[in-house]
């Protein structure tokens, strides 16, 4: 589908206030949008409720504008509308969505914080939610969030999945960072240098962004 190509929502959140700024309207549970674009020759209509759906009206018949679905249709003409219509759908994308990376909410916080301190976003190398942090300069790793079960983590037969963020840690104080509660081993990381924090609200983001800023300090 159009609205799904090219990655444009992807890991993409609406904020239904910025919805409604831009211009959605609010109907039978459903937030709507229409544009007309080219001249006015098409009108966009953009449905957003549990999914995004969407379609393009041609204002002359009134009726959808199908060759715009089919890939084999890749007229001059054809092109400008759906290319026309894809800016619409980014436009959208760019103004009334915040990123979310990962599946918990305190990951897309720390990942907020990361970015808002050192201008630093996640990339998914290996092309699924495990998202690698990297200094700007040297592109070396400070840290790293990954969706895995506890008992991955924990060897503890939990198979409930959850964020988790691996940072490197001054090596004098790896005992007492065991001892807290959800501090543990680094998981596929070496255990003496690095831990393992599960991101699900049982230590505070102040805590979490403190050892993320030794993570940075010590991967320099």
């Amino acid at each position: 589908m159009i609205e799904f190509e090219n990655k444009i929502f992807l890991k993409k959140k609406f904020d239904f206030e910025k919805l409604k700024e831009f211009g959605f309207s609010f109907e039978n549970n459903t937030y709507v949008y229409t544009e007309d674009f080219l001249n006015s020759n098409f009108k966009a209509v953009i449905e957003i409720s549990d999914v995004l759906k969407g379609k393009v009206i041609d204002n002359l018949s009134n009726e959808e504008y199908m060759p715009l679905r089919i890939e084999s249709f890749d007229g001059d003409y054809v092109c400008k509308v759906r290319e026309a219509y894809k800016s619409i759908l980014k436009r959208i994308a760019d103004i009334c969505c915040t990123d979310v990376f990962f599946a918990d909410d305190q990951a897309n916080r720390i990942t907020k914080f990361i970015d808002e301190t050192y201008g630093v976003k996640p990339d998914f190398p290996w092309k699924d939610d495990n998202g690698v942090f990297r200094h700007l300069d040297n592109n070396k790793w400070f840290s790293l969030i990954m969706y895995v079960s506890l008992d991955a983590l924990l060897k503890n037969g939990d198979n409930r999945k959850l964020n988790i963020i691996n940072l490197k840690i001054d090596t004098s104080k790896r005992d007492e960072l065991y001892e807290i509660d959800g501090i543990y081993p680094a998981f596929h990381m070496n255990h003496k240098m690095w831990i393992s924090v599960v991101l699900d609200d049982t230590i505070s983001d102040e805590k979490v962004m403190e050892l993320v800023t030794c993570s940075f300090d010590l991967t320099k």
